[in-house]
């Protein structure tokens, strides 16, 4: 039998009314059992009350005057409190509210460092973290400009109607990413060439007696046909129709806005079809769509293509017309002009 022996008062300072009402609303008392006994002590002082808990005996020696007096306490005889459980509870609401205290600092400081301007340079580490920000921005934006797109804004008359002769704001594909993409591009259509050959050369020394290899076979030979056609297209990346902004051959330091009209390989009339020009390897010939106001290759001849910035693709003019820029759609050769056309 464990006997605890408590003073009604110390009790009284550690539980308080209102926490026993709560304990018995949630249910943490114990069943109800009755008293076993009630067995008064010899002095006239004590008075000492036995509890059944769980099988346990748990025996209290309270003042006899206080219990003369308070009338709620000879009520409440019938219930056995477990101070376990009371226990336990008042170490989650603890913990429960050590947590939520820990989550409102931690919001608060995040508040803070939101609140805290970029400008301050008060700190030396608030400076060196924004040094690092200009710096990386400055290299993101410098490999973008000068490695995949950038935009420019353009004007004058030699492109109209396209581009309008107030200025137009153009984006345009920068010559180093052409260059990697139609490397990737080739690769894999070489890779996969060879696929099909494979696939062809097996199926002839396997599968040569059955009827469906001839079938298979023209399907794989009309592949591999339009597979070369392809190769051959993505040898030049630039083709006819194609704006692009290059160099100028006159003023090294201006830019210059053009259409290509002809590629390596092609003969092409000059003087009213009277003489003819052959454009050599790696060279580009161009002209503007507005050919009574535009200064071109028919005045200063044919370009080379290392000369070229990008490819426009797309087209912006303010409060008119956003365009996207196609060869097939902007553009239709002019066969009459051509002597040859390598296709």
């Amino acid at each position: 039998m464990n006997i605890h022996y408590f003073y009604l008062r110390n009790i009284q300072n550690v539980l308080s009314v209102s926490l026993r009402k709560s304990i018995e609303r949630v249910h943490l008392c114990t069943k109800k059992s009755s008293i076993s006994s009630a067995i008064s002590s010899n002095s006239t002082n004590k008075i000492k009350n036995v509890y059944t808990n769980g099988g346990k005996n748990i025996t209290f020696i309270l003042d006899a005057k206080f219990a003369s007096s308070n009338s709620n306490y000879n009520n409440r005889n019938n219930i056995s409190i477990n101070l376990t459980l009371l226990k336990n509870r008042t170490l989650l609401l603890k913990l429960f509210a050590l947590k939520k205290r820990r989550a409102l600092i931690r919001i608060k400081t995040r508040n803070d460092k939101k609140n805290k301007s970029i400008f301050n340079f008060l700190k030396w580490n608030n400076l060196l973290d924004f040094m690092k920000k200009i710096i990386f921005c400055s290299l993101v934006i410098y490999g973008l400009n000068n490695y995949v797109f950038d935009m420019t804004l353009t004007s004058g008359s030699s492109m109209y109607p396209l581009i309008n002769k107030n200025g137009v704001v153009l984006f345009y594909v920068c010559d180093y990413t052409l260059h990697m993409c139609n490397k990737m591009i080739n690769i894999m259509l070489y890779n996969y060439v060879n696929l099909l050959y494979m696939c062809y050369d097996m199926l002839n020394k396997n599968f040569k007696k059955y009827r469906f290899t001839n079938s298979i076979n023209k399907k794989l030979t009309n592949k591999i046909i339009n597979l070369k056609k392809k190769i051959k297209h993505y040898q030049n990346i630039y083709h006819r129709g194609d704006i692009v902004l290059l160099i100028s051959p006159v003023n090294y330091k201006k830019r210059v806005c053009k259409r290509i009209v002809a590629v390596e390989n092609d003969k092409l009339f000059m003087d009213d079809n009277k003489s003819f020009v052959e454009i050599p390897n790696d060279h580009i010939w161009i002209e503007g769509d507005n050919r009574n106001d535009s200064f071109d290759s028919r005045n200063y001849g044919y370009v080379h293509v290392n000369m070229i910035i990008g490819r426009v693709f797309f087209l912006i003019d303010p409060f008119k017309k956003i365009t996207f820029i196609h060869r097939n759609k902007n553009y239709k050769t002019e066969t009459y002009r051509f002597l040859h056309l390598d296709k």
